[in-house]
Formats: structure tokens, C-alpha cells, sequence
């Protein structure tokens, strides 16, 4: 993967301007499908070979091949927009123009992966489509016809089923505004907002540490909707505090990118894959956010159980009192929260993503203003540095969005989906809880060298046909595949935010993602919780009754606490092999049979409380004994 190019000319500057106002027209003004979509894919050819150059070095002669590649790539679109009607119509014959043009868009594209993503993703991407074409040549149930070259140009450059597909749409429509949202907050200091608060919060205790981390990351993960973007603005602040209470490097850089890759869940941003869910489902996105919204909370709760038992497991110390109250960074800073709460009352009224995100963006322009540090005024001068900024964050992700297209082609032409639905609907003899485990085997597998949008993507339409086979709703399974493919970023041997975390605290980036899993293994559960029972289902809130909801809260923050504890080893003293099995093995059990006001339904909830129970009195007795002596 190249690196970008930090030294920005005038004319990239006006590139990225024109990339987020292209977004912010389309959303204003409505704009013909094709042609939406296929200048946002102009911006992406001209800006990618320019900011991510073939070198570095100033006065490379390779600098004209990138000038020359941006060129093609624009001119690839610019040949379609000339007569749009007429080559829209042509996509099943295309004429040698069509066909030579498209296979540099293809190739182009690729290389752009290559430059912005990685090697990784980009071999993925080039196997799809010689999938694509040599489909006749693979043996067993993945084969399939074969399609020669113009067949593939015609469905993945002059369709909507390709380059110009659901990714590419949800790129130039939703998240381009929603990432320069992000941008303009951080501009007007409202990551600052976001860590007083935490730091207000976190108490003083021995957890409380562990307890502000995860705190400012979920604070701040929400408006940032990155994962590595919230790992390295809490990393630099949060490092220090938790070095301070006892954090090994590596567990410090675990917890915070543990606590970071959930911003990718949490409302109301969320990331690019929060956007596809909303298109592929045909629901808005305030349905996302509602049923995203208690994933979430489970996922920082079970991070926060093993900071608590962690933290009296260790000892560690209790940081020193921040010196603001939560009262004074409210009264100072609260009105950051004025545009969040525009966002989520306008996608709660029905208004649209883009006309809620604009709201909001005009909401922290205004708000700005209120602080009383002139440096976080959004004058001219930084409203134009929080839109390159934005832009420059948007690029790889468009990148990866447009390169995605590609592969979703792949699945709707040869049926690539289907194929694989079918083998996981065999493996797993049709029974629920079989396929829950396969799909997200097959999404840790993906995502052991992809993005969380791309292991979403290739998911979704592998898993989710063959999970709504088995009996699960559409809007579960569509979870399901979000969640697990978040999941895979803090799964070793492969995860970017503990290993930017690491760079931070000096740790080592193996033994930082080995600790970030320690600290997401409780989220693992979540995906199953609300997946493996009809009762569980509850926790989406869509189509949930209130009872049922309050159960599957009650039941799923119960197997969070006891499988957390089984995984610390530690309450008041450490729990010994046997209890810290069977508390696993009981929380495991209410995953598939969760809290009902019956005695059979109680019994797991009652078993694990008796064990704790039985602890927590015999070390009580310790305690005491030792007292009387003393």
C-alpha cells in the first residue's frame, strides 16, 4: 500500500473541495442516478494516483505516469457521460470504445486498491474476477459457466451492478458527508468535549483507568465512526493515565483499540458498512441506528466487566482527579452535543441521512462559535482545512467502496452467493446455531486480510441468504454479518488499530491484538445473544415488545458478567479452573436459551449467581478469619 502524499498542491486541494461538494450538491439537488455516481468516481481516479503517488520523491519521473493513469482513469468516465443513454443501453454489447475503456476502469480500479488499501484486498479482488472468468474451469458446486471479457466490462463498468453499484451510492451519498461531519467536530474541539467527560466520569478507583478509556472511547466513537481513527485520538491522552494506574504497554494498547473498534457500531455514525445495511435491507437509517444501539451497549459492557475484574485482579491505582466535574465541562463544552442531538431528532423524524448529516455539519459550523477558545472557531480558513481533511479520510474508503463494487458484480453475475449459502446450509444440517458458527468462521476468515466494510460486503451475500434459510430474519442476519465483521478486526494474527495503538504506547503489535481480543472475547457473545433465540431477537428493538426487551437485556448483561468473570479468573480472590469453566459453559447455555420467568428459564442465571455467591462468601470468610487473628 502506498502512502499518501502529505505535501498537498492547490490543484489536490481543489479536487478535495469539489469531492465533498459533490456530495453536498447530491444532497441538496437531486441528481440522475448514473451520473451521481460516476463523476464521485471521476474524484476517486483524478485524486487517488495523485495522493498516493508511484513515489515519494519530488521530481520522480514517475510522477507523469500518475498524472497519466489520473487522466485515463477521468476519462473513463468523462467517455460515458457524453452519451449516457445510448452506452447505458449497450452494457450487453459493448463497442470497442466500451470495451477497451472499461478494462482500463477495471484495471485502473484495482491498482487505485492496491495504492489505497493494500496487497491484501487487492488479491482478493483480481481472485473475484478471474473467478469471473475461468468460472468453467473450477471444479465442485463453485463452478459455474464462465464469462468472457466484454460479458464482464458491459455488468461491471456500464451497469449499476458493478463500479457504479450499492457500494459506490452509499460512498458518494451517505458517508462522504457523515466522515466530513466527523472532521468538522474534531475542528471545532470536540474530542476534547469527549475525553473531559470521560475523565469526569471515571471515578477514582482501581477500575477507573481502564474505566476512563473505555468510556472515552465509546464518547468519542460514536461522532468518529472509525476504529483506527478513534484508537490514535484517545491512544496519546489515555496512554499516559494508564501507565500511571499499571497498564503494560500491550494491555493498554489493547484496551483502547478494543474499546475503539466499537465506534464502528456505535450510533449515530457508525461506519460505511452502517450504510450498506440501510441499502441492502431497504430500511432507513434510523432503523440501523435503533437496532444497532443495544449490540453496542452489550459490546462496551462487556469490555467494561473485564476492566472492573481485571482491575482487582492486578491491583492497579487509582489515577489522580482530573480537576474538572462533569457540571463545568458541561457548562463549558456541552453545546457540542447540540449537533448530535439535531442528527439523531432528524433521522428519528424520517428525514433522510444526507439532509439530517447536512443539518448537523451547518448545526457545528454555528456551534463552533460558542467556545471561547478562538482556535476552534470554524472560520473560512478551517472550514477548508476540516474539508481536506475529510476528503483526505474519505479517499481510501472510497476507494475500497468503488473496489467492492467489483466483487458484489462477481456475486450477481455468476451466483457466487447462492453457491456459497447452499454449502453452509449442508454443513450445517439446517440446524441455527450450526450456521451462526460457520457464518462468522467464514467472516474471521475474510477478515484476517480485509477492512471491516469489505468482510461486511462478502459476507452479507454469502452468510445472510443461507442464516434467513435457518430461520432468522433478514434484519438479523444483516446484523449478524456487520457485527462479526467488526468482530474480525481485533481477531489476531491481523488487526490495525492494536497495532497503531502499540506504536503509541511502545508495545508489541501481536501481543497488543492478543490483548485486545482478551478485552473484546465478552462481544463475542453479543452476535449469538441476539441471533440464536427469538427471544434474543429482542435486543434490535425492531418488531421487539417491551418485556421481551427488558428480558433479553436483563439475560444478555447476565451472561456478559458471568463470562467475563470466567474469562478474568477473578472477584475477590481468583476463581479456580473448575468455576471459571463452568461460568463460561453457564453463560454459553443463556445464549441459547436466555432469562424466562420460569424455573427452567432461571435456572442458568441462578446457577452462575450461586457460584459467584459461594465465592464472594468464602473469601469473605478469609477476610474475616484473618481480621480475628490479626
Amino acid at each position: 500500500m502506498s502512502q499518501p502524499n502529505k505535501q498537498v498542491p492547490w490543484i489536490v486541494t481543489l479536487l478535495y473541495v469539489g469531492f465533498v461538494a459533490w456530495s453536498l450538491y447530491g444532497a441538496v439537488v437531486p441528481v440522475e442516478t448514473y451520473l451521481f455516481r460516476m463523476v464521485h468516481m471521476a474524484f476517486i481516479f483524478a485524486l487517488a494516483f495523485l495522493v498516493y503517488p508511484t513515489s515519494k520523491e519530488a521530481g520522480s519521473p514517475t510522477r507523469w505516469l500518475d498524472i497519466g493513469l489520473a487522466v485515463l482513469g477521468v476519462a473513463t468516465i468523462a467517455y460515458p457521460l457524453v452519451d449516457l443513454d445510448q452506452f447505458v443501453r449497450r452494457s450487453t454489447l459493448p463497442e470497442t470504445a466500451d470495451f477497451w475503456l472499461g478494462i482500463a476502469a477495471i484495471v485502473l480500479l484495482v491498482e487505485i486498491s492496491r495504492r489505497t488499501v493494500g496487497m491484501a484486498f487487492t488479491l482478493v479482488l483480481v481472485g473475484f474476477l478471474l473467478y469471473t472468468y475461468l468460472g468453467k474451469f473450477i471444479p465442485g458446486p463453485l463452478s459455474h459457466k464462465g464469462y468472457d471479457l466484454g460479458r464482464i466490462v458491459g455488468h461491471s463498468y456500464m451497469t449499476l451492478e458493478g463500479i457504479f453499484g450499492v457500494p459506490l451510492s452509499v460512498s458518494v451519498s451517505f458517508v462522504t458527508l457523515f466522515v466530513v461531519y466527523g472532521t468538522f467536530m474534531d475542528a471545532a474541539g470536540a474530542g476534547n468535549f469527549w475525553l473531559e467527560m470521560s475523565l469526569a466520569l471515571m471515578g477514582r478507583g482501581p477500575a477507573s483507568a481502564g474505566r476512563g478509556a473505555v468510556i472515552t472511547t465509546a464518547l468519542l466513537g460514536g461522532p468518529q465512526g472509525s476504529g483506527v481513527a478513534t484508537t490514535m485520538s484517545v491512544s496519546p491522552i489515555m496512554w499516559p493515565i494508564l501507565r500511571q494506574a499499571g497498564y503494560s504497554p500491550n494491555m493498554a494498547a489493547g484496551l483502547i483499540s478494543a474499546g475503539g473498534i466499537g465506534a464502528v457500531l456505535s450510533p449515530p455514525l457508525m461506519g460505511a458498512a452502517a450504510f450498506l445495511i440501510m441499502q441492502f435491507l431497504g430500511v432507513s437509517f434510523w432503523d440501523v441506528v435503533v437496532m444497532v444501539t443495544m449490540p453496542t451497549l452489550l459490546y462496551y459492557a462487556g469490555t467494561f466487566f473485564v476492566v472492573e475484574f481485571e482491575a482487582r485482579k492486578c491491583k492497579f491505582a487509582a489515577p489522580e482527579a482530573s480537576g474538572k466535574t462533569l457540571g463545568a465541562v458541561m457548562r463549558t463544552r456541552g453545546y457540542h452535543l447540540i449537533s448530535l442531538i439535531v442528527l439523531v431528532v432528524l433521522l428519528g423524524m424520517g428525514r433522510s441521512p444526507e439532509d439530517s448529516a447536512i443539518w448537523a455539519i451547518l448545526t457545528t459550523v454555528l456551534t463552533s462559535f460558542l467556545s471561547r477558545d478562538r482556535c476552534e472557531w470554524l472560520t473560512p480558513r478551517r472550514l477548508l482545512g476540516a474539508t481536506v481533511e475529510g476528503a483526505e479520510n474519505m479517499l481510501p474508503v472510497a476507494g475500497l467502496l468503488a473496489a467492492a463494487g467489483l466483487i458484489v458484480g462477481t456475486f450477481s453475475l455468476t451466483g457466487l452467493g447462492l453457491k456459497v449459502s447452499s454449502l453452509i446450509m449442508s454443513a450445517s444440517g439446517g440446524v441455527p446455531i450450526v450456521a451462526l458458527f460457520l457464518a462468522m468462521v467464514a467472516s474471521f476468515l475474510i477478515g484476517l486480510s480485509l477492512p471491516i466494510t469489505a468482510t461486511y460486503i462478502m459476507t452479507v451475500v454469502m452468510v445472510a441468504p443461507a442464516l434467513v434459510k435457518v430461520g432468522l430474519s433478514a434484519h438479523v442476519a444483516h446484523l449478524l454479518a456487520f457485527y462479526f465483521a467488526v468482530l474480525s478486526e481485533v481477531s489476531p494474527p491481523v488487526g490495525l488499530s492494536p497495532s497503531a495503538a502499540a506504536a503509541v504506547t511502545g508495545g508489541n503489535p501481536f501481543g497488543s491484538m492478543m490483548q485486545a481480543w482478551k478485552y473484546s472475547l465478552p462481544a463475542f457473545l453479543v452476535p449469538f445473544l441476539f441471533s440464536a433465540s427469538a427471544d434474543g431477537a429482542n435486543l434490535l428493538i425492531v418488531g421487539a415488545t417491551l418485556p421481551g426487551f427488558v428480558l433479553a437485556t436483563i439475560s444478555s448483561m447476565i451472561a456478559l458478567f458471568l463470562i467475563s468473570l470466567g474469562i478474568v479468573g477473578y472477584l475477590r480472590g481468583p476463581l479456580n479452573l473448575l468455576e471459571r469453566a463452568l461460568l463460561i459453559v453457564i453463560a454459553c447455555i443463556m445464549v441459547v436459551d436466555p432469562l424466562e420467568l420460569t424455573l427452567a428459564g432461571l435456572a442458568p442465571a441462578v446457577a452462575g449467581a450461586a457460584i459467584a455467591a459461594r465465592h464472594w462468601i468464602a473469601y469473605a470468610k478469609t477476610a474475616t478469619r484473618g481480621a480475628v487473628h490479626v
